[in-house]
């Protein structure tokens, strides 16, 4: 009997463990992946919220941007174009032998001058200034105008493209008796175009 017991403990002792199953690993991998999607997911939506919410501040930013810069320049180059020019170059005057007026007849040569030299003007100090910045605080994000002016600044790049069409067109208007008033003026359209990052604006 002690014979029989001695062989069984005198055996080479061997522990047979069942194989490691592949499924821990694949739920493991499976994780990871589902993980990295739902990052990926949540970084997109917050992407999409964040844009949805800043963009009509940014809109309202560039159309005011937009509206002062054409105003400015509109301005400033269309009074130095007419600077160099009177009365007298836009028309003809034929006058009878007692000195009153009888005709006006316009001066093409003057007017086409005026309305090709001072869109080019206009063009051109746009086309000077195509890189512009806004800046947009990040609580702005927010979508609560108590939370607009904190936060550090985004600087979002703006460019301009400008579009002008001019026109000189005169008008009579009666100024008392025998008395005619012929005025001139410019009559100027400027368009111009905000290519943001995230839209185009007129």
């Amino acid at each position: 009997m002690n014979e029989k017991i001695e062989k069984i403990y005198s055996r080479g002792g061997r522990i047979n463990l069942p194989p490691l199953s592949h499924k821990k690993k694949k739920t493991k991998n499976t994780k990871i992946r589902n993980s990295i999607f739902l990052i990926i997911a949540i970084a997109i939506i917050t992407f999409i919220y964040i844009t949805k919410t800043i963009n009509p501040m940014i809109e309202a930013l560039c159309v005011d941007k937009a509206r002062n810069l054409a105003t400015k320049i509109s301005n400033e180059q269309a009074t130095l174009v007419m600077q160099k020019y009177k009365y007298e170059d836009f028309v003809n005057i034929t006058r009878d032998s007692n000195g009153d007026i009888v005709m006006i007849q316009t001066n093409a040569k003057s007017v086409n001058e005026v309305v090709s030299d001072i869109p080019n003007k206009i063009i051109e100090e746009i086309e000077k200034q195509s890189e512009n910045y806004i800046s947009i605080h990040l609580g702005s994000i927010l979508g609560n105008k108590y939370f607009a002016a904190f936060g550090p600044e985004l600087h979002i790049k703006i460019e301009n493209v400008g579009n002008v069409v001019t026109k000189l067109e005169s008008e009579f208007s009666s100024q008392g008796i025998n008395q005619t008033l012929h005025r001139i003026y410019l009559n100027l359209e400027c368009e111009v175009t905000i290519l943001t990052p995230y839209d185009t604006i007129e």
